[in-house]
């Protein structure tokens, strides 16, 4: 099922972009000193953090709904369902959603959390690219999040 549609002027939208991407960034850049620790929940946990902040500015761009978790897995599906990369981005997702639950169950090894890390990032990507240039300054995600700017 598509995402619900969300009535907002532009300029709101505009607000809520802006809102999420310094999260994505904070949590993306949190996640590598914690999996160093050893501390696999955290780790995971600011992983996933950032792709649901990335994917809610992917929605608020889009005039979506993306209040709760089954909203934002709506979103990455409707987003997988538009690519080529389907299955990929799929698998992402099931991925991203592993490091969320492994806040909650521990289910995730070292080397698991790793995997799951870096098939979040392929999603980070993915995400960054749905968003326009006024948003993104025309850079890639890796350099936007190596960077100390918004």
């Amino acid at each position: 099922m598509p995402p619900r549609q969300r009535r907002q002027s532009p300029e709101r939208r505009d607000a809520a972009i802006r809102k999420h991407l310094p999260k994505a960034k904070e949590y993306w850049s949190k996640w590598p000193a914690y999996l160093a620790q050893g501390d696999l929940c955290q780790a995971g946990e600011k992983g996933w953090g950032a792709v649901a902040q990335l994917a809610k500015a992917v929605a608020s761009h889009r005039g979506w709904v993306h209040s709760g978790h089954e909203e934002i897995r709506s979103i990455i599906r409707q987003i997988a369902d538009e690519s080529p990369d389907e299955p990929d981005i799929r698998r992402a997702l099931l991925a991203a959603e592993s490091l969320h639950g492994n806040f909650y169950e521990i289910h995730l090894d070292y080397r698991g959390t790793q995997l799951a890390l870096e098939d979040a990032a392929y999603l980070m990507v993915v995400l960054w690219g749905l968003l326009p240039g006024e948003y993104t300054d025309e850079v890639a995600f890796d350099e936007w999040a190596a960077s100390n700017e918004n």
